[in-house]
């Protein structure tokens, strides 16, 4: 099993679409986000883009630099300080040198090999640079292909942070990031605190989601393969395990596991009943809900519920366009001649099952002056409620302190009198109470913590888990 599953057995073509994509970043010298749900399979994707460099060229110009893609461990880095994190990169290139021409294995090599006991930041970071000189002289492109950079930002000091900003600045012609995350960069950070690396990294991203049907059906012949009697599923169950998951890989794995371990398996259309109740499908259908926006489970809740209906469709995709549309880029529905489909069937049984469980963007219309939670009017605010409710509205998204959010919402007479920390700690629990679906796990209004004082960030579709 584990030698079918090697890099090497993984065809050229894998994830063509995306392959594409990023190798017209590494050619263009653009950094960005490569970004995935749980189970969409973007650490699958970002280990083949390393380990099959072959791959890779096969996407570029015949005349194109040499493009190397350098796998930076972010998950097993020793400690947060800053030469460890430029001894990590060296290590990068060391481990795989093999791929650089024998003048450039012997540079890395001894770069690596002479810095990697050092405690200086200064020296470490001077040998990435020299390294990146090098593979500047030969017109080399390189993209450091950093995963779990959502986590990584978390623990990762602003210093750390500011010099790989310098870095890309130094070696625009030569260098550039790739990293992986589970959401968009607004979700994950505070803009002003990676500064120019969110422009970067936010500016281009590619969506991971269901793989294509060639792609799809090779995971199939993997997850089965082990299956004696039968050899394997026919072509109608080939066509099944295909409807049921939409080629998501953690259901397609989740519902291969099923096909092998239950003999007595009913008709391919009673499948998704079969399968929807089963504990390990239920976990992942979960991680990816999860995922989502309240505007977003909300469309897709419509989209389950109506877009059967043509009398209900065309509404349903003037009142969401964007977000379908946003959906569609990540996989989890499509435009079709009638109407708007999710993609699979076992995504469509959960979104059913959940029902209208997204609360909807909270947003004002400017004619009215009225705020909404999705098509409902927010009508039981107190007048402080509402102005604290209108001015997050207006100014979404930034992590505001807890003084710039009295100046900017407590009326002057009420601010005069002095406001305390427990006094805006009531107003915001009780809009929690009013627009969050769990106020003990906010979404809309979520605390944030710093110094000299923390304060409150306003995410107007609802923050995903």
């Amino acid at each position: 099993m584990t030698a079918r599953r090697s890099w090497q057995s993984y065809p050229l073509t894998y994830r063509a679409r995306e392959m594409k994509t990023l190798a017209g970043w590494i050619l263009a010298g653009q950094s960005g986000s490569v970004i995935g749900l749980a189970g969409a399979g973007k650490s699958n994707l970002l280990g083949f883009l390393c380990h099959r460099p072959e791959a890779l060229q096969a996407y570029l110009p015949a005349d194109a630099a040499s493009a190397f893609p350098i796998p930076v461990d972010l998950n097993n880095l020793p400690s947060d300080t800053l030469d460890t994190f430029y001894r990590v990169i060296l290590r990068s290139f060391y481990e795989v040198r093999d791929r650089f021409d024998p003048d450039l294995q012997g540079t890395v090599s001894d770069l690596y090999l002479e810095n990697r006991g050092s405690r200086d930041p200064f020296l470490t970071q001077s040998a990435v640079r020299e390294l990146l000189f090098q593979f500047r002289a030969q017109q080399a492109r390189v993209a450091l292909v950093m995963d779990r950079f959502d986590k990584f930002g978390q623990t990762a000091t602003p210093h750390m942070l500011d010099t790989l900003r310098g870095l890309r600045d130094s070696f625009k012609d030569t260098l550039c990031y790739l990293v992986g995350m589970r959401q968009e960069m607004v979700y994950m950070f505070d803009p002003h605190a990676l500064g120019e690396m969110y422009e970067i990294l936010d500016t281009h991203v590619c969506w991971v989601g269901p793989m294509n049907e060639p792609d799809a059906r090779r995971v199939i012949v993997e997850e089965t393969g082990a299956a004696t009697h039968p050899p394997g599923p026919g072509e109608d169950e080939v066509a099944g395990l295909l409807a049921l998951t939409g080629g998501y890989p953690a259901l397609l794995k989740a519902a291969c596991h099923w096909w092998l371990s239950t003999p007595d398996r009913p008709a391919v259309s009673e499948w998704t009943a079969a399968v929807l109740p089963e504990r390990f499908i239920q976990s992942r259908l979960n991680e990816m809900w999860a995922g989502l926006t309240q505007e977003e489970r909300q469309a897709l809740s419509y989209v389950q519920k109506w877009c059967t209906r043509s009398d209900t469709a065309v509404a349903i995709d003037a009142r969401y366009h964007r977000v379908l549309r946003s959906l569609e880029t990540k996989g989890l529905c499509r435009s079709t001649e009638a109407g708007w489909r999710i993609f699979s069937d076992l995504f469509a049984a959960y979104v059913a099952d959940v029902g209208a469980a997204g609360s909807g963007k909270i947003w004002l219309d400017e004619a009215t002056g009225e705020l909404y939670q999705g098509q409902t009017r927010l009508v039981d605010l107190s007048p402080l409620e509402r102005e604290v409710l209108l001015f997050l509205t207006r100014h979404p998204y930034v992590r505001h302190a807890k003084t710039d959010l009295i100046v900017g919402a407590w009326p002057d007479e009420l601010r005069r009198q002095g406001v305390t920390d427990d006094s805006l700690y009531q107003v915001i629990r009780e809009l929690r109470k009013q627009i969050e679906p769990h106020p003990a796990r906010p979404c809309y209004i979520v605390t944030w913590r710093g110094q000299p004082e923390g304060g409150y960030q306003f995410f107007p579709e609802g923050r995903p888990g």
